[in-house]
């Protein structure tokens, strides 16, 4: 039985592991697309999302103006360098 339960926990620690790997890579790639369109930028969640840390079950996901604007040019296509040249850069 203990041995089952250790083999539950793990498992549940590495499934979890692997989702929130998967979003963190998603999220890299649209700093790294920015960065590649602006090199000397360092952007951060609150440039684009309406939270300085959002968090999606709190529906504070929701994107700001200027992440509205990268999502329409984007259309159904990941952000690229080019998506975020399109746009311009992020007033502060």
């Amino acid at each position: 039985m203990r041995t089952m339960m250790k083999t539950a926990v793990v498992l549940s620690f590495t499934f979890g592991l692997v989702l929130w790997s998967a979003a963190a890579r998603a999220d890299f790639a649209q700093i790294k697309a920015y960065k590649a369109a602006y090199p000397d930028s360092r952007p951060k969640c609150i440039d684009c999302h309406v939270d300085r840390m959002p968090k999606k079950a709190d529906g504070q996901h929701d994107p700001n103006d200027y992440g509205k604007a990268v999502i329409k040019a984007a259309g159904a296509q990941k952000p690229t360098a080019d998506t975020y040249k399109q746009v311009g850069p992020i007033k502060k």
